[in-house]
């Protein structure tokens, strides 16, 4: 079966961020299915631009298509997002002549406005629409107070969503419980699949056989735990929704009543420097930059405990699905989330400890109770993330493939 994958932010090796596509991507390929991800050749999560047109990337085909360059402003970054679905319509007969016509079109929503086009294009070529919806579009934006609803891209957005909804012979959300709130806004009984983000396969065998890494934030921690502390680890983006005030917080009443836990934090966001400031004069915590996954996965190994935090807000009862939650999962001993009960539903196995969000002494003493307890053992984590590994998670996208014909 040939299979486009269409996600504007797509990442992989070399890339940057968003490995989803290359993942899935990988995993049917695997299966027998030719795949092409279909992305755009620069955007602000790329780690340099890629020239327009095909590419072969570790296996998986990409095919880049031309949008323009930007800098910090938003116009920028609209008008680049505008641009890849008029882009996607006038590359796809070259797409199609070097891999051959779709049988499905999948649509991967990191944005909406290439949606219209990615339905006409698979209807033109005969082929069914996928939708995958990674965040609920305008709601999420909404919800988080980035933008009030009056707004008129609020009113185009909800206008596109509604439409997505409808036109998608199927929908496949990373969020569980979302089905509910898209069946008000028009999708039809019968079409929703949830599959969540997960890890690679490849990334399970390295966790079997895990060495030492060379690196010297391992080598930070293990000094740290050589001088009796222990080390909490949190590795992932530093923006609103991320809630790593509560972290910092909850570090300061530690910092008071037990000196021997140490908070390290890895990664960049909108939100690292007033987050540092926040952090300035706590003895126990320190910020390092962004690092390459595999130092990040022996960070974790290493560590003691990892930490992850949401805020209190309705737009999670829908449900949850970071990345990082999934390699925490898998190479950390121990996991403690900060978030409401129902954001975790359908992925309870993934930590040890939940507790609740925006109340930093209740996280500080999930902590301690994490960190008083055993370590989870290797065989349980893995055991618990083959259940989300790609090539598991790339069957079930593709289980009710009988509606093809």
């Amino acid at each position: 079966m040939n299979i486009w994958l269409l996600h504007p932010f797509a990442g992989g090796p070399g890339l940057g961020r968003h490995w989803r596509p290359f993942w899935l991507a990988d995993a049917w390929g695997r299966m027998g299915h030719r795949v092409v991800v279909v992305s755009a050749g620069f955007h602000h999560l790329h780690r340099q631009p890629r020239a327009p047109g095909p590419q072969r990337i570790e296996g998986v085909d990409f095919w880049f298509l031309e949008t323009p360059h930007y800098g910090k402003g938003s116009l920028g970054r609209l008008l680049n997002n505008l641009s890849f679905g008029p882009q996607l319509k006038a590359s796809s007969a070259a797409i199609a002549a070097q891999f051959g016509l779709p049988d499905i079109v999948i649509a991967s929503s990191p944005h909406l406005f290439f949606v219209s086009a990615a339905h006409r294009l698979a209807r033109s070529f005969g082929a069914k629409f996928w939708l995958e919806i990674r965040d609920l579009w305008p709601e999420s934006i909404m919800a988080l107070g980035m933008t009030p609803r009056w707004h008129p891209l609020m009113k185009v957005l909800g206008w596109k969503e509604r439409s997505a909804y409808r036109s998608a012979d199927r929908v496949i959300c990373l969020l569980a419980g979302a089905e509910a709130h898209m069946r008000t806004r028009g999708l039809p009984a019968g079409r929703f699949t949830w599959i969540p983000n997960g890890v690679s396969d490849g990334e399970i065998q390295r966790a079997l056989a895990l060495d030492c890494l060379d690196h010297p934030l391992i080598d930070c921690i293990n000094r740290i735990q050589r001088e009796g502390r222990r080390v909490v680890l949190y590795a992932g983006g530093m923006g609103p929704p991320n809630a790593m005030e509560v972290i910092i917080d909850a570090a300061a009443e530690l910092g008071k009543a037990n000196a021997k836990i140490h908070f390290i934090l890895i990664g960049s966001g909108t939100s690292r420097a007033e987050l540092k400031q926040r952090a300035a004069g706590l003895g126990n915590v320190e910020f390092h930059d962004e690092v390459e996954r595999s130092v990040v996965h022996g960070m974790l190994s290493a560590s003691d405990c990892a930490v992850v935090s949401f805020h209190g807000n309705a737009l999670y009862h829908y449900g949850i699905s970071p990345n990082k939650l999934f390699d925490y999962c898998l190479f950390a001993p121990r996991i403690v989330i900060a978030c409401d009960v129902k954001a975790l539903a359908g992925l309870e196995d993934l930590v040890t400890s939940q507790c609740a969000p925006d109340d930093p002494a209740a996280l500080a003493a999930s902590l301690v109770s994490a960190l008083n307890d055993p370590k989870r053992p290797l065989s349980d984590r893995v055991s618990i993330a083959r259940r989300y590994s790609y090539s598991t998670l790339a069957a079930r996208y593709l289980g009710k493939i009988g509606d093809l014909g």
